[in-house]
C-alpha cells in the first residue's frame, strides 16, 4: 500500500503539469525530480512523461502509471481511516459540498465547532451551484452535501431539511426595512440585484414573477449570493433570498429580511444528504451527526442520521 519515491514525485509532476512547479511543491531541485523520474521510468522500462512541448504531458503509460498511483494513495487513505476508527478515534479527510447561501454562517460555524471536537480530521469544502452540489454526492465525489430544493424524485438519503421561504431583503434605510411584509406586485417598481440561472434561487423567483405576471427590474445579476447582499447593503437594491443565507448580516442590522406576502409560493427547503449506498467514515458520521443538530437549533427537521 506504500508509493515509492520516484512514484511519489511523478504523481506530483502529473498533477503539477510541469517538472519545475513539483519541484517547487515538494521543496526540492527539479534535478532530483527529473532524477527519481528516470529511475522510475528505467524500473518499468516504458516511457511516462512527453518533454518535447512547453508543458509537461503524459504518454498513455504515464496515464495508466499516474492511475494506479492515484488508487493507491486512496486506498492507503482508507486503510488509515479503518484503523483509526478500530480504534474509536475520527480520522482521515471529510468532503462537503455545499451551496452558497449555506456555508458563510451556517457552515462555517459549525466547522469551526467540529475541528475544535476532532483536530485530527481534515475537512474539505466545495461550494457548488444547486445542481452540481447533487451531481457531485450522486458521482461519490464528497460524503454529504447541503443541496436546494431537491426535486421531488430524487435517490438521495434526506438527514434534515430546512425549510423557509424567500424574502426579501433590503438596506436598514430602504422603505420596505419598515415594512411587515411586501408582495410581489410591491416589488414590480423596485431595481433589483439577483443570482444568476446557475442558483435554483434565481429559477423560484422567476416562476413566481411569471404566475403573478410581474415584471421584475433586473439591475445587478450576479453569480454570487455576498455581491448580491454586499449591493443591497451599499444601495436602495432589493434582493431575493431565504432568511438564513444573510442570517449574518440581518442579525447584526445590516440588512433588513422582509416576509414575502406570497409566502406559500416562495416556499424553499436545504436538505443535508448522502447517497445511500456509500459508507461513510466515523469522521463523517460524526461531522453529518453534528449538522443534523445544528440544522434542528435552525428550525429544520431532522429524520434518521444513519
Amino acid at each position: 500500500m506504500m508509493l515509492s519515491i520516484s512514484m511519489l514525485y511523478f504523481r506530483e509532476v502529473a498533477r503539477a503539469g510541469s517538472l519545475r512547479r513539483a519541484a517547487e511543491g515538494l521543496g526540492i531541485a527539479p534535478s532530483a525530480v527529473s532524477r527519481q523520474i528516470a529511475n522510475l521510468e528505467t524500473e518499468l522500462k516504458v516511457l511516462l512523461l512527453d518533454r518535447r512541448s512547453n508543458r509537461t504531458t503524459l504518454t498513455p503509460a504515464g496515464e495508466l502509471v499516474f492511475a494506479h498511483a492515484e488508487a493507491v494513495l486512496e486506498e492507503s487513505e482508507t486503510l488509515r481511516t479503518a484503523l483509526q476508527e478500530l480504534m474509536g478515534t475520527p480520522s482521515g479527510v471529510v468532503r462537503i459540498g455545499s451551496i452558497e447561501g449555506m456555508v458563510e454562517h451556517f457552515l462555517a460555524s459549525n466547522l469551526a465547532r467540529y475541528q475544535e471536537r476532532y483536530p485530527q480530521v481534515k475537512v474539505q469544502v466545495l461550494v457548488l451551484g444547486s445542481r452540481a452540489v447533487v451531481e457531485a454526492q450522486q458521482a461519490g465525489r464528497i460524503d454529504m452535501a447541503l443541496a436546494f430544493n431537491l426535486p421531488e424524485q430524487h435517490v438521495l438519503r434526506e438527514h434534515a431539511r430546512l425549510e423557509q421561504p424567500l424574502c426579501a431583503l433590503v438596506s436598514p434605510t430602504h422603505p420596505f426595512a419598515k415594512k411587515r411584509s411586501v408582495s410581489f406586485h410591491e416589488l414590480s417598481g423596485e431595481r433589483l440585484a439577483l443570482p444568476d440561472r446557475s442558483f435554483q434561487i434565481r429559477h423560484l423567483v422567476d416562476r413566481i414573477a411569471s404566475r403573478l405576471q410581474v415584471h421584475l427590474e433586473l439591475a445587478i445579476e450576479t453569480n454570487t449570493l455576498e455581491m448580491a447582499r454586499g449591493v443591497v447593503r451599499n444601495s436602495n437594491l432589493v434582493t431575493l433570498m431565504p432568511r438564513y443565507a444573510a442570517l449574518h448580516e440581518v442579525s447584526n442590522g445590516n440588512l433588513r429580511a422582509v416576509p414575502l406576502k406570497e409566502r406559500d409560493f416562495a416556499q424553499t427547503a436545504t436538505s443535508l444528504v448522502t447517497f445511500p449506498t456509500q459508507r461513510l467514515s466515523l469522521a463523517a458520521r460524526a461531522l453529518l451527526e453534528l449538522l443534523v443538530s445544528a440544522m434542528g437549533r435552525y428550525g429544520g427537521k431532522s429524520s434518521e442520521v444513519f
